[in-house]
């Protein structure tokens, strides 16, 4: 006797309901429609893939049986050592044994995979977390099913606040939440926001956390694609500290990525911290999906030991040269279409314009119901507010466009402004 089951709603977990589709990628099916132009994706060039100094790859023996195997957690070993050697070299980490300052790397199924780990690791039910507003949609997506008080602090155009994270703090109601342990930062070329933070903020936030002791956690997959640190546009290229580099009281959790700078295909990601947290995340991953891809990780491991920090170096600095031009390509179209209608901040890092639409309140509703038919695709702000709110802002990308259809994604942009501006009136 059969007993056919017609709603699962039963066997769903308390955790499960609260997961909904990410607000990003549920813009994918627009994208294929006729005609669409798509500058809200942050798939890469493909010149970005390519580096006309390298080799033919050729894996073999050893090297091929260790990545077709299962392999340790925190990665093939040769590669986990590569990394770690990158970190001491851009970080100034001290040896990974030195006594008092014992520290791990640990690679993982993109930097994504990392954060989920540690949130699973540092966070119970019901506690709170302090994130930049606007932050990553994707951490979001991990953090609210948590069930956790996300509190977002206000930012400018060198990142979170520090005046409003001390008061935030400071005037905390602890009868109405638990107080926070962990703080979530986007350095460099902020998703969504552009914003890199100078050395003195990373400095002051720093100084704020270890007075209230939180834990940082530093995501910062835009790192090596910053080409105006500081400075003003068109500067040379440089990098800032990184909050690992000043970390005295071992308290950052880093999280670099390998997407954006080599490919995302690849999926690797990579954590470095304190050891005795590094532990905690290696055996939640252990108990998830054991290890990275070994055949990512020795591809990887063969194109970074052929290259050497040398053409690793000329390499960023391709990418980087490659990213600026993007990025003053589309801020001219921005002045050319949209002077007058909108207001942005000039990215120094990254691959994203954060467009303040002046006389629009909610983005939203213009992007799915007025952007689309103009054929045009944005993701409107509220996708990156902790606490859901309606925003006037839209996240541009400059990563996948070329020239020609970034004037044409914001010819369209303009001519909807235009029209409903001219409805107000």
């Amino acid at each position: 006797m059969s007993n056919p089951i017609t709603d699962y709603s039963s066997f769903i977990s308390k955790r499960g309901k609260l997961k909904s589709a990410s607000p990003i990628r549920s813009l994918f099916s627009i994208s294929s429609l006729p005609g669409m132009v798509w500058v809200a994706r942050i798939l890469r060039m493909k010149k970005v893939f390519k580096d006309e100094n390298t080799k033919p790859l050729v894996i073999e023996g050893a090297d091929l049986d260790e990545g077709l195997q299962y392999s340790a957690t925190p990665g093939l070993p040769k590669l986990n050592q590569w990394l770690r050697k990158l970190q001491i070299r851009n970080h100034s980490l001290p040896e990974p044994n030195t006594q008092g300052k014992e520290w791990d790397l640990i690679i993982s199924n993109g930097s994504q995979e990392s954060l989920y780990n540690t949130m699973e690791v540092l966070l119970d039910d019901g506690n709170s977390i302090i994130t930049e507003t606007p932050t990553y949609s994707g951490t979001l997506s991990i953090l609210k099913p948590l069930a956790l008080n996300i509190v977002g602090i206000e930012t400018d155009k060198y990142g979170m606040i520090p005046e409003i994270f001390e008061k935030t703090l400071s005037e905390w109601d602890h009868s109405a939440a638990k107080f926070p342990r962990v703080v979530y930062i986007i350095p460099s070329g902020q998703n969504p926001c552009g914003s890199t933070m100078n050395n003195k903020r990373k400095q002051d936030i720093y100084k704020i956390a270890s007075k209230y002791n939180l834990i940082i956690l530093e995501d910062d997959p835009y790192f090596y694609l910053q080409f105006d640190y500081e400075d003003e546009y068109g500067a040379d290229t440089k990098l800032g500290r990184s909050f690992l580099s000043m970390d005295t009281d071992g308290r950052v959790l880093r999280f670099d990525s390998l997407s954006k700078i080599l490919s995302s295909g690849l999926r690797l990601g990579f954590v470095t911290g304190n050891r005795a947290l590094l532990e905690k995340i290696n055996f939640h991953q252990q108990s998830s999906t054991l290890h990275a891809s070994g055949v990512s990780q020795m591809i990887v491991q063969a194109l970074l030991t052929q290259w050497g920090f040398e053409q690793w170096d000329k390499h960023l600095e391709m990418v980087q040269s490659f990213y600026r031009e993007k990025r003053n390509q589309f801020v001219k179209l921005l002045e050319k279409h949209l002077s007058g209608l909108v207001e942005y901040n000039i990215p120094s890092a990254g691959m994203f314009v954060w467009i303040r639409l002046l006389g629009i309140q909610d983005s939203k509703s213009l992007i799915f119901e007025k952007a689309v038919e103009k054929k045009v695709i944005l993701v409107p702000g509220v996708a990156f507010k902790p606490d859901n709110s309606i925003s006037p802002f839209v996240r541009a990308s400059f990563s996948t466009a070329n020239e020609e259809q970034m004037d044409e994604a914001l010819k369209r942009l303009s001519a909807l402004l235009n029209e409903e501006l001219n409805k107000k009136q």
